[in-house]
């Protein structure tokens, strides 16, 4: 079959659109993530910076109370403005998506990384992603014609992937989280070359430039045979519970700190004062300072063989609910990588097991209950962890996304996939 000029023409557009998004994704994603180190490297050599933490607390609810709630939930207002897009019907009354956004969302993950919050990165990360393809959205609509525009959720969607799969070095895993993050019950194909064009290129870009990730210790795989499934299975699904209590638990908390304070300058600077108790404890109690910021020598550590104590994920949980009831903004993939592999060196600490294998399906499945995306971190097991038994993967992703029910850390996924099928019912 031979092309005509004008579907010629809309191939070109559509890569070299992909492709910008991925390079400028990648080169903001780049200056974050090195920030974001570099912030973390100055509270481990200055720990004192921990008693920032009220202030930063305070600065961070003042900088989104002056700017609004919708500065918060710039994933929110994508995620309905990609299902609205797929069906105009759906009036899902979102708000508009400024690129200032990820400028805010930027100083704020700084802020938290420099008060030594134990929050992650690639939440403030998808929100620059986000906030990088409105830009460029803006752009084309006073550049190109209406007959060779693309819709918004491209933007939202390459910009989405480019993000995720420049923070972790996983094209593959920043592809479907694109595809996927806003309808995890849809993957949508007709957007997989766009995505696939844009991750990579994200990718490449930040590898170019330098980007500070983290880096996975090898460790002793298990072999697939029955035996390990079972195990596996077993496990996966206390994985699953686990992320259940955790995400529950988190909004729980978090409502009980916003009731207990009338304002919300005491539900940010309580909180936030009790982070700061509770870290110094800790740091006395473990003679340790690392469970503070993302806490990546406690993955390492857990995975790698020197080990950590078996009830590490407790104390690592609890300041992650602090930290996030505080209103500190970067995310929580990270913290439910940290617990999920802590929880893993635990179990197989217990049981006699490969302490490094567990902590490491224990933190992708934590993963995979948390985000309900259980295909993502399918992916990110398989590049980020370099794990090379994918059945026994497969199973505990799976497992542990079966079992942690419905809820989330993306939990307007469900809310907006419930509009669209009552619309839908309605017609």
């Amino acid at each position: 079959m031979i092309l005509d000029i004008e579907t010629c023409g809309r191939i070109a557009i559509n890569t070299f659109r992909s492709v910008l998004i991925g390079t400028l994704t990648g080169v903001a994603i780049t200056i974050f993530a090195n920030t974001v180190s570099f912030m973390g490297n100055l509270n481990e050599i200055h720990p004192a910076l921990s008693l920032l933490l009220p202030f930063a607390a305070y600065l961070t609810m003042l900088i989104y109370q002056k700017l609004g709630d919708a500065y918060r939930k710039i994933t929110v207002e994508a995620i309905d403005r990609i299902h609205e897009i797929e069906n105009p019907e759906l009036k899902l009354n979102h708000g508009k998506i400024s690129p200032w956004m990820g400028v805010v969302a930027y100083i704020a993950a700084a802020l938290s990384h420099l008060s030594g919050a134990s929050v992650g990165k690639e939440g403030a990360g998808v929100q620059i992603g986000l906030s990088v393809g409105e830009l460029l959205s803006r752009a084309e609509k006073k550049i190109i014609p209406v007959h060779y525009r693309g819709h918004e959720d491209r933007y939202l969607m390459c910009s989405a992937a480019a993000a995720f799969g420049s923070l972790f070095g996983s094209p593959i895993t920043g592809v479907l989280f694109g595809l996927s993050f806003a309808t995890p019950d849809l993957i949508r194909l007709d957007m997989l070359y766009p995505c696939i064009i844009s991750s990579y290129f994200a990718v490449i870009i930040s590898e170019l430039l330098g980007i500070h990730r983290m880096v996975i210790p090898w460790f002793a795989e298990l072999s697939f045979n029955v035996e390990n499934l079972v195990i596996v299975a077993v496990f996966a699904a206390l994985i699953g519970l686990m992320t259940r209590l955790f995400i529950c638990g988190l909004k729980a908390f978090r409502d009980i700190v916003h009731k207990a304070f009338g304002s919300k300058a005491f539900s940010a600077v309580v909180p936030s004062i009790l982070v700061l108790i509770a870290f110094i404890f800790i740091a006395l109690f473990t003679d340790d300072m690392s469970y503070s910021g993302l806490s990546l020598d406690i993955l390492y550590a857990s995975i790698d063989g020197r080990g950590v104590p078996i009830y590490a994920f407790i104390l690592k949980a609890i300041l992650v609910f602090l930290s996030i009831s505080a209103g500190f903004v970067g995310g929580e993939v990270v913290p439910l990588l940290v617990t999920g592999s802590t929880f893993g060196y635990a179990f197989a600490s217990i049981f006699g097991l490969r302490t490094g294998a567990f902590a490491a399906l224990g933190a992708i499945g934590m993963l995979s209950g948390g985000t309900n995306l259980p295909l993502v971190c399918f992916a990110l097991g398989l590049e980020l962890f370099s794990y090379e038994e994918p059945t026994l993967l497969f199973a505990a992703v799976s497992i542990a996304y079966l079992c942690s029910g419905e809820t989330g850390i993306y939990q307007h996924q469900a809310m907006a996939l419930k509009n669209k099928l009552a619309k839908r019912s309605e017609g």
